[in-house]
């Protein structure tokens, strides 16, 4: 019998109060139970502290709290450093894993030596838990048997092509500690910061990827505005062109143009469904009841497969 691995589960959190309790059960209830739980509390003035403390479960470890809040990427670098685990994954206090999203993510990494990352499809959901999209990630990756190696330059240019982090959110990610780059997080990305870690983990290795979704991310109507859309297009227009840069026989020019024109148009559409949960929650608010839930946005899914 092959020895279960230890996994590092990072819940890095800013005033998480309102989702955490979830978050941090769906971690615990996983079907895979040789883990550690280290959550980094970036100085919340919630009651995040007080769900923290609620989870009685030697499994969890809480690193001492800044004085004042630090950047997104030390936070995430300070829980990621704290790991002691063979594997590692981020899971922002808002999103939520399915209970076998570890032990399947185990079981890609053991099965494949040679990856040193692996990524599933996500689900898409609303502030209130509902499903807004049911699979989303990887685009074509996968194809045709679900779970696929694909090595560093080949996913790169994947990438670059479609305009878009094909591996998802951290949640969706579960990497080898040894790979784990230095520094861990750079601080010129901010809207590619996880896709940019993700390929200098990866660099000339391989990752696996696999069509089962294996967790939950959380958007709410907020996050985007129009500004905003249009620095995400212009951070990835560089980060493709740096992409280039580290895989020059395998990104073209031409590739960098394609992604950066397909980035603009996602990042639009992006704010088009934000637009249009905002425009709901006012509806629902109006009418003194929570904000709705579909199983599926309409008018813009089928645009924005690859988004958030």
């Amino acid at each position: 019998m092959s020895v279960e691995p230890l996994v590092s589960v990072v819940v890095p959190v800013l005033n998480g109060e309102r989702h955490l309790t979830e978050c941090l059960g769906s971690v615990l209830g996983q079907s895979y139970e040789n883990l550690e739980v280290v959550v980094a509390d970036n100085a919340s003035s919630d009651d995040t502290g007080d769900v923290i403390r609620s989870f009685a479960d030697r499994r969890v470890r809480i690193l001492p709290m800044p004085v004042e809040p630090v950047s997104l990427h030390d936070n995430w670098s300070r829980g990621l450093d704290a790991a002691t685990g063979d594997l590692v994954k981020i899971v922002c206090h808002d999103d939520v894993l399915t209970p076998d999203c570890v032990a399947v993510q185990v079981d890609l990494l053991q099965r494949h030596p040679s990856a040193v990352l692996a990524s599933a499809r996500r689900r898409i959901i609303d502030d209130q838990g509902g499903v807004l999209i049911r699979a989303r990630g990887l685009g074509s990756l996968p194809k045709p048997t679900g779970t696929r190696l694909i090595g560093g330059a080949e996913l790169a240019r994947a990438c670059t092509r479609a305009g878009a982090n094909l591996l998802g959110e951290p949640a969706g990610v579960l990497i080898r500690r040894s790979a784990l780059p230095a520094p861990l997080f750079d601080s010129r990305w901010h809207y590619t910061i996880d896709v940019e870690f993700y390929m200098r983990s990866v660099g000339l290795a391989n990752a696996v990827v696999d069509s089962r979704v294996l967790c939950s991310f959380r958007v709410s109507p907020h996050q985007l505005s129009a500004s905003l859309a249009s620095e995400q297009a212009a951070e990835l227009k560089r980060f493709f062109a740096e992409l280039a840069r580290r895989y020059p026989d395998q990104v073209s020019r031409r590739d960098v143009r394609l992604g950066t024109a397909r980035a603009r148009l996602l990042a639009e559409a992006r704010r088009a469904l934000y637009q249009q949960m905002r425009v709901r929650a006012l509806v629902a608010r109006s009418r003194g009841r929570s904000s709705p839930t579909e199983r599926r946005s309409t008018g813009v899914n089928d645009v924005t497969e690859e988004l958030p």
